[in-house]
This record gives structure tokens, sequence and C-alpha cells, in this order.
């Protein structure tokens, strides 16, 4: 029996403390940054995605982060693939891979081994099924999708219109439904023994704090230039880019455009900023590896270390030499 490869995902909200404590744990475990978000991979983007600063970079190396010009398409089955390679090489330099990232749907599939396909597919279809999102708006399609496959219409978020395209265009092409293949995929081998942390806040609140003041910290590192550069490239662009489905820019457009004031778009970010707080709680908590760390009860830093030190030693996790100090 192959032994399973050993990694750590730190998952959660945004604004939880995620890139902290996912640095904070390479340090103490020999180990390297692996991104596990599906805007940062995009090349300059830096700021409306939060990739990690350049002091935070320089802590630990990181992998995944920027690497993608963004008018490319990425979808999940790239990122499991690329990861897995990345994840490969760091077990062969006997590092520690550390996941690090939000996007649910790339940490589950990634972790639990699933099996993309490259079936049910058509460019000439897909770029049928874009147009008609253009025309018709998001909701429109979605509820398309709930006629043919009501179980990945509930998984879905309306708003993720890519992913419901991807579904629409599996459901046309080959006759049965999505989520036939995501039942597939769930038969196939974990192929990593992982600890999976989920930095948290039982006050709201806090969290709801938390985003709106890295809102604020956004626009004063130069949220609105880059968004604004960002906007220039797609209202020219012959096909939209995955990456102005990223909160942080959409939410901005309508300022450009003319349509809201400055004030009404940043409350807008805000607003949406929280939501997906929200969904991603929703979605972790629906994880049964998911050990929740919830920050405003540990305190400090030292603290949520500890316990994260605590939960592994008891899972029997680490072997001898594998803290680095």
């Amino acid at each position: 029996m192959v032994e399973k490869k050993k990694l750590i995902a730190v998952v959660g909200p945004t604004a939880s403390g995620k890139t902290t404590l996912g640095i904070a744990l390479a340090k103490r475990l020999n180990g390297e940054i692996v991104s596990c978000d599906s805007m940062q991979v995009y090349q300059g983007l830096k700021i409306g995605t939060a990739q990690p600063s350049e002091d935070e970079l320089a802590q630990v190396p990181h992998h995944l982060i920027g690497f993608l010009p963004w008018d490319e398409s990425f979808s999940v089955s790239d990122y499991v693939s690329v990861a897995a390679n990345v994840i490969g090489e760091l077990h062969n330099r006997k590092k520690l891979p550390v996941l690090v990232g939000g996007t649910g749907l790339y940490a589950r599939s990634l972790l639990r081994g699933f099996d993309f396909k490259e079936e049910a597919r058509s460019e000439a279809l897909r770029e049928e099924l874009r147009c008609q999102a253009q025309k018709l708006g998001s909701e429109e399609m979605h509820n398309r999708l709930r006629a043919l496959d009501a179980v990945s219409a509930e998984a879905i978020h309306p708003h993720n219109v890519k992913r419901v395209l991807r579904a629409l265009e599996y459901c046309l092409l080959s006759g049965e439904p999505f989520s036939q293949q995501t039942i597939r995929s769930h038969q196939a081998e974990p192929p990593y023994r992982y600890v999976m942390f989920c930095p948290a806040y039982r006050d709201r609140q806090i969290l709801y704090q938390r985003i709106n003041l890295r809102v604020e910290q956004m626009l004063e590192a130069g949220l609105l230039e880059e968004a604004y550069r960002f906007w220039g490239f797609c209202e020219t662009a012959e096909k939209l880019p995955t990456a102005t489905q990223s909160i942080g820019y959409k939410e901005l457009f309508p300022y450009f455009r003319g349509e809201l004031n400055l004030n009404q778009a940043v409350e807008n970010l805000k607003q949406e900023s929280r939501r997906y707080a929200k969904r991603q709680i929703t979605w972790f908590a629906r994880e049964p590896e998911a050990q929740f760390l919830y920050m405003d009860e540990l305190g400090s830093e030292d603290a949520v270390i500890q316990a994260c030190m605590d939960i592994l030693e008891r899972e029997n996790f680490l072997d001898k030499g594998d803290t680095a100090v």
C-alpha cells in the first residue's frame, strides 16, 4: 500500500486570518504554502484578490500565487492537476505542504482526489452558453440548470456563472446530470493524509468588522486603480475573463460606468464580501474533517498555534523531527 502524502490545510472565510496562520505553521513545521484560491492565481490582481503581501511572501515560499495572465481561464480540474504537481515536488524536497485559501471547491476536489474527466466538452456550445448568459443574466441560466439538474443547481451559487455554464454544458452534451459526474468523482480514493484547520469567529460581527476593515485597507493600497485597469481591459475583451467573477472588481465596475457613486459601490463590495464569508462558513461547516479554531476565544497567535499543535499531536500527524523549531 502506497503511503499517502501528508499536508495541512488552512481554509475558511475571507479575512479570518488564514494567511497569518498558514505562514506560522509553515515556519514551525518546515513547510511551504500552496495557495487554494481561485482568483489569487491571476497576475496583476494583487490587491482585489488579497494576495499575500511582499513581506508575507518573503517569510516562507508560496506557490500558485499570481502565475496566470488574467485573461486565461482556470478550472477546478486545472487546479487539482497543478496543485498535485506542486505537492509532489514539495514532498520530494522533504517539505510539508500547507494548503491555504478559501475556495472550498478547490480544497475539497484536491483533498478528496476527485477524478475530472475531459468528457462532455464543446467550445462551440460553451461560447453559445456564454452569449446567452450575457443576454439573459445569471439567474435565468441558473434556472435552466435547475430544470436539468436540481442537485447541481442547489450546490452551485447563481453568481458562479462559469460553474453554472460548465454544468449546463455537461448536461446538454452527455444527457445526464452534472451531479452524476460529481458522484463518480467522490468515489476516488483520497490521495492525501491531512488535517484541516478552519479559522473562524464565534462572534460573527468581529469577522464582519475585519472584512470591512480589509476593504478600506484595499482601497488605501490602490484597489480603485487596479480595478480600473482591469475594467478597461474587460470593456474591450472579446470574452470576459474568469477573474471578473472575483469580489473586489465586479462591485466597482458600475462606479466606473457611472451607474453608482463610489460610496455605494464600496458598500456593495463590503456587503458582497460579508455574504461570501457566510457562504464559505456554510461550506466548510459541511466538511467532516474541518477543525474549527475560534480566534476570538483563543485570543493570541501563540494560543492559536498551540491549539493547532495539540490537534496535530492528537491526530498522530507529526513524525519525529517534523517541527522546524
